[in-house]
């Protein structure tokens, strides 16, 4: 399991809204590097943004169709199509209430090329300024899982305290946008916050 740090340092000075930057903790050996992308602090909740900054991986991300899809029943919540590309050359196109199976390669480092059973090949290319996916005519977002994270406080950087129960973290975030982390603030005047973010 790795471990990423990112090391805040706050001075929070009234109990109201309030934002600043952050300074970042160390780099993993991938070299990428969370920051603390944005702060704010209002009636008595800070809300953190956490970019994790983590490197594009066809085979780690989960794509997601932006367009949803009436289920059956159609009581049930609409669906979305899903699209996986494992790290052993397979993919699973999730349609509906259905998975087609097949293989796929990358023809560059963006661009995907897959051959599903049954069917002739599609080529699919993630562009990452829209930060979107296409592929077979709709537009997919990149989804991570979130990671674990844990959030310390402290008033003088020697003794930290678990922050015991975090009010709202995402159980998903987007590729490439940070991650949103909130917790409520206690009644210290001046506060120092480490967020540890752990991921297998």
């Amino acid at each position: 399991m790795k471990r990423y740090l990112c090391i805040l340092s706050v001075v929070f000075l009234t109990a109201g809204l309030w934002s600043c930057p952050a300074v970042a903790g160390p780099s993993d050996e991938d070299g990428s590097k969370p920051e603390i992308a944005g702060i704010a602090i209002k009636d008595g909740l800070v809300d953190l943004s956490v970019q994790l900054d983590r490197p594009f991986s066809w085979h780690d991300i989960n794509f997601v169709s932006i367009k949803s899809f009436a289920n059956d029943p159609p009581w049930f919540p609409p669906t979305h199509h899903e699209l996986m590309f494992g790290k052993d050359g397979m993919c699973e196109w999730f349609q509906f209430d259905y998975i087609e199976i097949g293989n796929y390669k990358l023809t560059e480092e963006f661009t995907v090329e897959a051959k599903l059973f049954g069917r002739n090949k599609i080529v699919g290319v993630f562009d990452p300024g829209a930060n979107l996916l296409t592929f077979d005519g709709l537009d997919y977002e990149p989804i991570m899982k979130s990671p674990t994270v844990i959030v310390k406080a402290s008033e003088d950087l020697k003794s930290w305290k678990k922050v015991s129960r975090l009010e709202a973290v995402a159980k998903k975030f987007e590729w490439g946008k940070p991650l949103a982390v909130r917790f409520k603030l206690t009644a210290a005047a001046r506060r120092y916050f480490v967020v540890q973010i752990y991921e297998d």
